[in-house]
């Protein structure tokens, strides 16, 4: 069961069926989708994307929320943690977001309430996260969160365009901040 976070301005939750047609939405634009996924064609894709996430939670530990505003149940956003490694206290760090709602500070406040809830109650001790390295606004974003660049993987994806460099940013749990 994905346990629900609360922020200031967002409901982070676990995500169901009813949940496609607000996926389709944001998933399917091209531009937010440029250093993710392919963007999403159908609404059977969106089924297919929600089915495959609750199988990554049952088999893998995967935790996977949607992001919805405050007042407002209507999922705008999908971050969690895939390729968890239970053993080692290790997950990797997935994040995107309605493109409407970008330059808000929402995936700041969304991410550092996941982050809290790995380092804190799963205990976890290193987060990863694999950005495009060309994708400088998740960079910053990262960044601002902490990570620090641990290296780069070369040539790690061919898409349409040629390959792709992936930058490989981490956050360990030593390196929190104490509270207050």
């Amino acid at each position: 069961m994905t346990p629900v976070l609360v922020t200031e301005r967002l409901v982070l939750r676990g995500i169901v069926a009813d949940d496609a047609a607000d996926l389709f939405a944001f998933r399917s634009d091209p531009v937010e989708q440029r250093y993710n996924d392919p963007p999403l064609r159908t609404l059977d894709e969106a089924h297919d994307l929600i089915r495959r996430l609750d199988r990554e939670r049952r088999e893998f530990d995967a935790l996977h929320w949607g992001v919805t505003l405050a007042g407002d149940d209507r999922v705008v956003g999908l971050l969690g943690y895939n390729e968890v490694v239970v053993e080692h206290r290790r997950a990797s760090l997935g994040y995107d977001i309605a493109r409407r709602l970008w330059g808000r500070g929402l995936a700041t406040e969304a991410l550092t309430a996941v982050l809290d809830h790995g380092f804190g109650p799963l205990g976890r001790g290193r987060v990863e996260a694999h950005t495009d390295a060309a994708n400088e606004r998740s960079i910053r974003l990262l960044q601002r969160l902490g990570f620090w660049r641990e290296g780069t993987f070369h040539d790690r994806f061919l898409e349409e365009d040629g390959y792709h460099d992936i930058a490989l940013f981490v956050r360990l749990a030593r390196e929190r901040l104490p509270a207050g």
